[in-house]
């Protein structure tokens, strides 16, 4: 549309790109094989899933997530947590 790659276009060009290619009208010979409506709804859910896959997104929404797991303390080469279970020798009598 804009004779440009995408990232590099103005936000308000992004939108529309954007805009046309949700309502399916956006032009070119890529949306002969590809539905743009399709693309769209699958870009659209690949993209809420990897904002809300961030910490702090899911604090925003009150979802706690790991917050009430163990965390880890220990953090240096062979130290293990008082959880772990130590490393079994195959030796005996080590």
């Amino acid at each position: 549309m804009f004779q440009q790659e995408f990232r590099v276009l103005t936000s308000d060009e992004q939108a529309s790109v954007l805009q046309l290619v949700q309502e399916g009208k956006a032009p070119g010979e890529a949306w002969e094989t590809v539905p743009a409506e399709r693309f769209f709804e699958e870009m659209l859910a690949e993209l809420t899933e990897l904002y809300y896959a961030h910490p702090l997104a899911q604090e925003e929404i009150g979802y706690v997530g790991m917050a009430d797991a163990t965390g880890w303390t220990r953090l240096g080469l062979n130290e293990l947590e008082p959880r772990e279970p130590e490393a079994i020798s195959s030796q005996p009598g080590l």
